[in-house]
């Protein structure tokens, strides 16, 4: 693409504002019988929680992700498409010229990758500000899936903000071909990991938000939201697309 696109690029950052979406709150199902590795991860998420001042949901035979033998992991062209979607919402809710827009929409073949909900925002004229803050918030969705991906190394404590630059230069520079044969997927362990403590840090988050208190931890709820939104969706949770992801604790 042409330099002016690439200062474009590298001159976007994520805006330091809440999340306005407000989950529900949901109750976990009382009581399951845990698997081993169920149990395991439960074990593994609690330490990290306790090491970082984070509350640990009680009872010990509720709130688990599903066991590794139940999941069935999106498939590595799904996560590479998703991502490749959410970099072009992120793009379009930073303000990049439609001029721009339209080059990675040819390039990148965008319109087959967008969800239902994400057209209505992406080929409008004059979208909401609810709908670009919304947008610009996925970019710390599209960090997990780099991370799924295998383009970032760990998926650090949620108390801050992804480097939105850092994670778009990921892409841009590998281009749409390149990008997608370098994918390589995690495995389901790893992702599981990652599922079962944004589960916990982000009951925690809407804990505090009950006793309308600050989140624990120093935690950022809104980026803890869009982990758990990303995760979720990786896992298949429920079964649910993209749209329609839910988040509950």
């Amino acid at each position: 693409m042409i330099s002016s696109f690439l200062s474009s690029l590298f001159g976007c950052s994520q805006e330091n504002k809440s999340n306005t979406i407000t989950p529900p709150i949901t109750k976990p199902v009382e009581n399951i019988t845990a698997s081993i590795d169920q149990k395991t991860r439960r074990a593994k998420s609690e330490k990290i929680c306790e090491s970082n001042g984070v509350p640990i949901y009680k009872n010990p035979n509720s709130l688990f992700v599903s066991s590794e033998k139940e999941v069935k992991l999106r498939n590595e062209d799904e996560v590479v498409d998703r991502t490749i979607a959410l970099l072009y919402l992120g793009l379009k809710s930073e303000g990049l010229e439609q001029v721009h827009l339209d080059k990675m929409e040819e390039e990148y073949g965008i319109s087959s990758k967008l969800s239902p909900v994400e057209k209505e925002y992406a080929y409008s004229s004059n979208p909401t500000d609810q709908q670009r803050t919304n947008a610009n918030w996925r970019y710390e969705s599209l960090h997990v899936l780099l991370w799924a991906l295998g383009y970032i190394d760990e998926l650090v404590y949620p108390n801050q903000m992804c480097n939105v630059a850092d994670d778009v230069k990921i892409i841009y520079e590998l281009g749409p071909d390149e990008f997608r044969k370098k994918s390589k997927l995690r495995s389901k362990e790893e992702i599981l990991d990652q599922a079962d403590l944004i589960l916990r840090l982000d009951w925690a988050c809407v804990n505090a938000r009950v006793k309308n208190e600050v989140a624990p931890g120093g935690l950022n709820s809104s980026v803890v939201y869009e982990r758990h939104y990303a995760l979720n969706w990786l896992i298949k949770y429920l079964n649910q697309d993209w749209d329609n992801v839910s988040t509950d604790t």
